[in-house]
Parts: C-alpha cells; structure tokens; sequence
C-alpha cells in the first residue's frame, strides 16, 4: 500500500457505516483523507481517525466542484446515500419510491460532473460506490423477488453502474485520464443502518432472526471493515488501476464485474 502514503483522498458519507470505515482503511495507509457529511455533528468519528472534515450536502453541485478543485483529490469516493423504506411496491408513495435516485444518484451525478469538469488530475480515480442490488437480474443467486422490498434502490444503484461507464468515456474522448470506477458489495453488509433495516424487515417477514436470514440468503457476512480494507486494497494494487467494476465479498478476493 505504499503509494497510498501521501495521497489525497476524499470520502462523501464518510461520518459513519461504510464511508467512515473507508476513512478509517485509508487514513490507517496513509492517505490525506477528508471525509464530507451533512451533519457536522456527526463528523467526529472521522476527525478522530486523523481525517479532515466538511460539513456539506454531497448532492449540491457547488459545494462538489469547489471541493474537487480546492482539495485537488488523487481519488474521490462518492459514497453519500440515503435510508430508503421498506415497503412493498403498492404501499410507496412517488417521493418514497425515488428517494434513492434524488440522493445516491444526484450525489453521485454532481461528484462525477465535478471529476470532469474542474477537472480532477490525469490519473486520478473516482469511485462510485453501488450495492449488490445493482446486479439483481444479472446474477441468478438474487432472485427479484427477494428485493421486492428495495422500490427504486435497484435501479438506482444500477444507474450508478452505468454512470462511470459514462463518464470513461467521456474521459477518454478529452483525454482527461481520470477512472472512474463502480464498486458493488455482493452481500449484504449488517454493520450498517441501511443494511440492518433491510436485512430485519426481510427476517420479520420470514420470522426468523436478522442473522439466519443473512446467512440463509448470502451464506456469509461482509462487515464495512472489510470492505474498508478491500477499497485500501484495490487503489493500492496496480491490478486494479483499469477495471470499471469490482465486487467485494467475504473470504474471497477482489471480483471483476465487468468481464
């Protein structure tokens, strides 16, 4: 992880779960890393590690270019999200339905947008963080119906899939040289609040415990920690420089998604 020592990385939703474990992996190889939260308050966690902290929402695009360009990130982890509810399809109404889409994919268009158009230094890399989900009529292991619960989360998280491919190519076409890159955990990740409120909602349903439902669905459970250490991993491993999407799961290396 030697070419971490220096770098300059900045982690939206980095105040708690997923983000604020990836603050902790790259402070931990030392990264210069600013975590963004809307709530200040709840940028302590990060602070303590060592990070550097802003107060401001991932979703507005003025806050987003002047961060890109006055921190000037060699990578930029665009991991803000939001709780979505768990209701089935005919109980949501339009804004519960699309909630994911006017904060995970509008932050993720406004960081994106940023990259390109400040634009971030040749070589720098942004990775946009998705879900499992994304892949739900891909891989046959996730059934529909078992995300039935999910609203617009799927086509959100899959939007995001998309939207690096996007923004390749039009790093490519202005020889920009900046990846951006999609990272999908393959399994639902319990340390989180997002992850522990679908997880719970599916197991009440099926009245068994939080724990036997992930383990029945996924056999195994990643922990923010490990994924952490993986994100740590894939900027550090020069094998992981081109690929567009990786996947994480427990016990197992680093998966390319897009083949």
């Amino acid at each position: 992880m030697q070419n971490l020592n220096g770098k300059r990385v900045v982690i939206t939703g980095g105040s708690q779960g997923l983000g604020l474990a990836m603050v902790e992996a790259l402070v931990a190889c030392g990264a210069n890393v600013t975590a963004i939260s809307r709530d200040r308050a709840n940028l302590g966690a990060a602070e303590r590690t060592g990070a550097a902290v802003i107060a401001g929402d991932a979703t507005d695009a003025t806050l987003m270019n002047k961060v890109v360009r006055e921190e000037a990130p060699d990578v930029l982890i665009l991991n803000a999200g939001t709780r979505l509810p768990i209701k089935p399809i005919d109980q949501l109404s339009w804004d519960e339905f699309s909630i994911v889409w006017n904060t995970d994919v509008k932050a993720g268009l406004v960081g994106i947008q940023a990259a390109l158009r400040t634009p971030m230094k040749p070589d720098g890399r942004v990775l946009v963080m998705s879900s499992g989900a994304a892949m739900v009529l891909a891989v046959p292991f996730i059934k529909p119906d078992d995300l039935s619960l999910s609203g617009g989360y799927i086509g959100a998280k899959r939007m995001l899939w998309f939207m690096a491919h996007s923004a390749n190519k039009v790093s490519r076409e202005r020889d920009l040289g900046i990846n951006f890159q999609v990272l999908a955990p393959l399994q639902l990740i319990p340390g989180t609040t997002l992850g522990h409120q679908v997880a719970t909602a599916c197991a009440e349903i099926e009245g068994i415990s939080t724990d036997e439902h992930l383990m029945r669905r996924y056999g195994s459970i990643l922990r923010p920690a490990q994924i952490g250490e993986q994100v740590a991993e894939l900027l550090g491993d020069p094998r992981y420089m081109q690929g567009v999407a990786y996947g994480f799961r427990n016990d197992c290396d680093i998966q390319p998604l897009d083949i």
